[in-house]
């Protein structure tokens, strides 16, 4: 139980910064349509907020206090939280366009991320490896937990799709956190 709690803040945390960012660069002429502002603003909350997510994921996978800075990879796991968050912007683009297309190319981008983002957990270069099949599971559930959450925000039903992006996203928390523990010492 205790795992599942401090799961969920950084599910929370995650969900909090899709729906901001999404609040700041949507409007009732579009996405991306609003102003310069706006635009950056939404940006920034999407690395910043990726960037607290990741450090409290990698303290919850090292068993480590939440808030916990001392031995974080700090550096790597910016880097990743700044490529998630070129890829949500891009799948946000490509959901303008076309819903399935976007959902696909955004459970490929979260393979990558994924991948990435286990590394720095397992203690790896962040590049030693792009593609772990491991992950294809928990990224297509974000993904299509992403594409529903916006299908409802559109559709006006913005509680119940963020409803469903959070239950996507603790769930792929939970298996995330399971494949990082994999091989994985304690701190």
């Amino acid at each position: 139980m205790r795992d599942q709690l401090r799961i969920a803040v950084f599910t929370i945390i995650e969900g909090v910064t899709l729906v901001v960012w999404l609040a700041l660069v949507r409007s009732d002429a579009g996405i991306y349509q609003v102003s310069t502002g706006s635009l950056v603003a939404g940006i920034a909350v999407l690395a910043v907020g990726f960037t607290i997510e990741h450090i409290i994921a990698y303290n919850v996978i090292h068993n480590r206090g939440l808030l916990d800075l001392q031995g974080v990879p700090i550096a790597q796991k910016a880097v990743v939280s700044l490529i998630e968050t070129v890829i949500w912007a891009v799948w946000l683009v490509l959901a303008d366009l076309n819903m399935i297309l976007a959902t696909v190319v955004l459970t490929g981008l979260l393979i990558v991320e994924h991948t990435l983002s286990d590394n720095v957990f397992k203690g790896r270069d962040i590049f030693s490896k792009f593609l772990d099949v491991k992950t294809i599971g928990f990224s297509l559930i974000e993904a299509v937990g992403a594409g529903i959450w916006l299908a409802l925000v559109q559709a006006d039903m913005v509680v119940v799709g963020i409803a469903i992006l959070l239950v996507a996203s603790f769930i792929e928390h939970t298996l995330a956190v399971a494949l990082a523990r994999k091989q994985t010492v304690a701190t």
